[in-house]
C-alpha cells in the first residue's frame, strides 16, 4: 500500500516536471507559451523578498538573474530592486518619471469670471496656473484640477497656462484659451473648426437677445448654430441663414448646401436618454453654459408669444425661419427648406421620439420627431 502511495506522488511530480509551467488566477487557462510562471490579478501584484544590504550579500551562490528587494540599498538608505549578474549585485533604482501635460476639460465661464478646467495627469502629484507662459511665477493649485479667475472683462478672450509637476520635475506647459460671456444683447465671434461637432470651419458672429416671452431671464443667440447670416424673411431657403443640422442626442454637426451633404450621412442608433450635456453642440462650439433649450422653454415662448403660425418665432425677438430637415430616410436629403421649422429641444419622449418646436404657414407646436432626423438648434443660456 504504502509503495503504491509513493509511486502515485512520484508520477504526479513527473507530469508537473514535464509540464515547466505555472498558471496563477487564469481562470483554468493555460499559461503563455513563454512563460514558466504565469500570474494575472487586477488588485496585487508581485512582491520579492525583501532584506538589508547584509542580507541580500549574505546569500550563498546567488544565481544569475536572481531579483530581491534591498530595503536600504540607495544612497539615501530606501528601498530599490537588486539583480544579480556578471557575478555582482546591481541596484535598479531607474529613471524618474515628468508628467505628461494636463489634458483641459470644459472651462465654465460668465460675464466677469472663468473657471479653468483640466482633467488629472498620470503620475502628477499636483499642478500650477499662471497667466503667463512662466512656471517660476506660477501658482500652486495643489492637487485641485480647477482655478477659478474673477474680475475679468464681458466678452474678452483670455489665455492661460497650466504645468503638472511631481517629485521629479514639471512637465511642459499648456495653454488654455476661452472667452468670457458678453452681456445678453452684445454679440460674440467664434472660430468652429471642422471636425467631431462643426461639420466644416467658419468664423461666426452671434448676436444675443433676452426678455422673450415665456422665458424673459434666458439670453438667446439670435440666428442658428453654425449660420453665416440672419435670414431675410421667415421663408429664407439659403444654407448661409439655416446653418447646420444635428440629430438627436449627437455631437456631429452637417451642412447641407442644397446638393451636397457635409459630412456624409452616419447610421443612427437611437437610446432611451435626453440630449446629454456631453453631446450638446452648443456647449462644445460657444462654451459652457450654452445649451439646446428643453421642451418646457420652447413650449413657453410658443404659448406665451402666441405663436400661432410661422409668424410668429418669425416676428420675435429670436427671428426663427423655416430652415428645412434633414431626411433620414433619403440619407440626410435637405426637405422643406424655406417652408417649415425643425428645431431640437434637448428633452426626448421616449426612445425613439424627442421633442421639437414646429412651425409652418399655418402652425407652431411642440411636436415629437424621430431622433434621426436632421434640426437645427438655437442655443440658450441662463
Amino acid at each position: 500500500m504504502h509503495k503504491i502511495f509513493i509511486l502515485s506522488i512520484l508520477l504526479v511530480l513527473t507530469e508537473i516536471s514535464a509540464v515547466a509551467q505555472v498558471s496563477i488566477n487564469t481562470d483554468g487557462a493555460a499559461p503563455d507559451a513563454s512563460a514558466i510562471l504565469d500570474i494575472k490579478s487586477t488588485n496585487k501584484g508581485l512582491l520579492p523578498p525583501r532584506m538589508t544590504f547584509a542580507q541580500r550579500n549574505a546569500i550563498v551562490n546567488p544565481a544569475p538573474g536572481l531579483v530581491v528587494v534591498c530595503t536600504n540599498c540607495k544612497a539615501d538608505g530606501t528601498e530599490c530592486l537588486s539583480l544579480f549578474r556578471g557575478g555582482k549585485w546591481e541596484n535598479l533604482i531607474g529613471h524618474c518619471t515628468l508628467p505628461v501635460p494636463p489634458v483641459g476639460a470644459l472651462h465654465l465661464h460668465e460675464t466677469t469670471w472663468i473657471i479653468w478646467t483640466w482633467n488629472p495627469a498620470p503620475i502628477a502629484t499636483g499642478y500650477k496656473w499662471n497667466t503667463t507662459d512662466n512656471y517660476a511665477t506660477a501658482i500652486d493649485v495643489g492637487t485641485s484640477t480647477h482655478k477659478i479667475e474673477s474680475g475679468l472683462t464681458a466678452g474678452t478672450s483670455y489665455t492661460r497656462y497650466v504645468w503638472a509637476y511631481n517629485a521629479c520635475g514639471n512637465s511642459p506647459s499648456v495653454m488654455f484659451t476661452e472667452q468670457t460671456l458678453v452681456n445678453c444683447g452684445s454679440s460674440f465671434t467664434k472660430t468652429h473648426t471642422a471636425g467631431t461637432v462643426a461639420p466644416v470651419t467658419k468664423t461666426v458672429t452671434y448676436g444675443t437677445v433676452t426678455n422673450i416671452p415665456g422665458e424673459v431671464s434666458k439670453c438667446w443667440i439670435t440666428r442658428n448654430l453654425g449660420a453665416s447670416q440672419q435670414p431675410t424673411a421667415v421663408d429664407d431657403n439659403t444654407e448661409a441663414s439655416a446653418g447646420w443640422y444635428w440629430r438627436f442626442n449627437r455631437l456631429q454637426g452637417y451642412k447641407h448646401d442644397g446638393t451636397t451633404l457635409t459630412p456624409a450621412w452616419a447610421s443612427f442608433s437611437s437610446e432611451s436618454t435626453d440630449w446629454e450635456s456631453v453631446n450638446d453642440p452648443c456647449t462644445i462650439l460657444l462654451g459652457n453654459p450654452w445649451r439646446i433649450p428643453t421642451y418646457t422653454e420652447w413650449l413657453n415662448v410658443d404659448a406665451n408669444g402666441n405663436w400661432i403660425n410661422w409668424l410668429g418665432p418669425w416676428n420675435s425677438g429670436l427671428k426663427i425661419h423655416a430652415e428645412g430637415y434633414l431626411n433620414h430616410f433619403e440619407n440626410g436629403v435637405v426637405t422643406n427648406r424655406g417652408a417649415a421649422g425643425y428645431y431640437w429641444s434637448s428633452t426626448q419622449l421616449t426612445s425613439v421620439n424627442a421633442w421639437a418646436l414646429y412651425f409652418d404657414i399655418g402652425n407652431s407646436n411642440m411636436e415629437h420627431s424621430f431622433k434621426p432626423f436632421g434640426y437645427s438648434t438655437r442655443c440658450i443660456r441662463n
